[in-house]
């Protein structure tokens, strides 16, 4: 499976890809420097996975030389001086991610490290775990050659989730996430005496050391896998959700909302979208707004994905309202949803079990919420309207006609401006 113990062929990456890496090899024989492929890159290259980051190290100055191949790449540079990083974003769309070798200190469990230049080997000791501490030379005199200090390329064929460090979990509990979600992924089995560091880290309650924000961000992660159920049941299984908050509740009802989920992010679902939110909203049933309050004032989302996570309990009295008659036709259901965020919606159109509730969200979503009209103010001006709230009434009484399907074109939508409003003069002269 994983070849020569010695040297790592590079065949499961594109043409384009290699070429960069061997450019890079060349720069740093020039610069004076060492540059290995490193982590989950290495990982992934192994295992004859696909590659979709690109992370190098450096042993000398990393920032330097990523700003000097960016400029042989035609490349933007990020630098990211505080971690010694920095980012190679290309017109082809690559991103490279290149960090200077580096040690880390935790000063206290649960915060970030203070980082400063070390040695290859230094800066491989300081991972999370064996199979993602493995580099690979890019230089022309050694390229290829897999430097191994920690036998990550056994655990890769024994399929072992190993700690490198004994205090790994102590130090970044952020690390019992990514222990579960690589032996999800993988298909992996945590090695028994990492389980029980996690076992410890979880009993000694380092999650509740961290900050929301960096839950959030690993629960993120999770929710962008390939099967998220998988992690969310294990991390389940290992007592971890009781550090986060005890209401959550993983069960077989929460398996089929995310395989539903999952079955329009295969379809595809654009990173601005925020399509994992939707994984999020079906972890944080059952949507009662206490509840809600605290676990969203302590995860601290963006207010986008708040909302949409706040409106589910607002949803239920729409979904009632349609159940009982009050809603009847789709303009009456847009203009009762039109204020909860277009998230919620999109989980309804993709879970609920009523057949025409799922319709009418499913229509709304893909074709009325974002409806426009061709009249609008000025229209309204010419018609010699005064202005005032009788604008937005007579709008919105047109927006509703094109709606349900009673004004088809830009005439017609004219033609009820000038109707609506002859009957509401009609009506006040009376």
């Amino acid at each position: 499976m994983i070849g020569s113990p010695m040297v790592v062929e590079f065949s499961n990456l594109c043409n384009d890809i290699q070429a960069k890496l061997q450019l890079a090899g060349c720069l740093a024989e020039k610069e004076g420097v060492d540059v290995y492929l490193v982590g989950g890159t290495v990982r992934d290259l192994m295992l004859n996975r696909h590659i979709t980051d690109i992370d190098l190290v450096v042993q000398g100055d990393g920032l330097s030389f990523a700003k000097r191949l960016a400029q042989e790449l035609k490349g933007y540079y990020i630098p990211h001086s505080n971690f010694l990083t920095a980012t190679i974003k290309m017109p082809d769309g690559n991103i490279f991610d290149i960090a200077t070798a580096r040690s880390e200190i935790y000063e206290k469990p649960s915060t970030l490290p203070r980082v400063k230049p070390a040695s290859l080997r230094t800066d491989l000791k300081r991972r999370d775990f064996t199979i993602n501490a493995m580099a690979i030379a890019l230089n022309a005199k050694c390229y290829g050659k897999l430097i191994d200090p920690f036998e990550g390329r056994k655990d890769l064929d024994g399929c072992i989730v190993r700690i490198i460090n004994m205090r790994s979990f102590i130090d970044d509990p952020t690390r019992i996430f990514r222990a579960i979600r690589f032996e999800q992924r993988l298909q992996f089995k945590i090695e028994f005496e990492t389980r029980a560091l996690l076992d410890d880290a979880v009993e000694k309650k380092m999650i509740g050391e961290l900050s929301g924000a960096r839950i959030l961000e690993q629960l993120k992660l999770i929710c962008l896998e390939v099967d998220p159920w998988l992690s969310f049941r294990r991390l389940e299984e290992l007592k971890v959700f009781q550090g986060i908050n005890s209401n959550i509740v993983i069960d077989k009802n929460l398996k089929l909302l995310i395989s539903q989920v999952c079955k329009f992010k295969k379809i595809g679902f654009s990173k601005k979208e925020n399509g994992w939110v939707l994984v999020l909203i079906a972890l944080l049933k059952p949507w009662k707004v206490d509840i809600l309050k605290v676990i969203l004032d302590h995860l601290n989302p963006s207010r986008r994905i708040r909302k949409a996570i706040e409106d589910m309990p607002r949803w239920k009295t729409v979904e009632k309202a349609i159940k009982t008659g009050e809603i009847k036709t789709p303009a009456e259901f847009f203009h009762r949803v039109r204020a909860i965020s277009e998230i919620t919606i999109l989980f309804v159109s993709l879970t609920n079990n009523d057949n025409t509730i799922r319709k009418r969200c499913e229509l709304y979503y893909h074709n009325h919420r974002n409806l426009q009209l061709s009249v609008n103010g000025e229209v309204l001006r010419e018609l010699n309207i005064p202005e005032g709230p009788v604008y937005k009434k007579i709008l919105d009484e047109v927006l509703s006609m094109k709606i349900n399907g009673d004004v088809r074109s830009d005439y017609d939508e004219y033609t009820a401006v000038q109707n609506i409003w002859a009957r509401r003069k009609k009506q006040m002269q009376n």
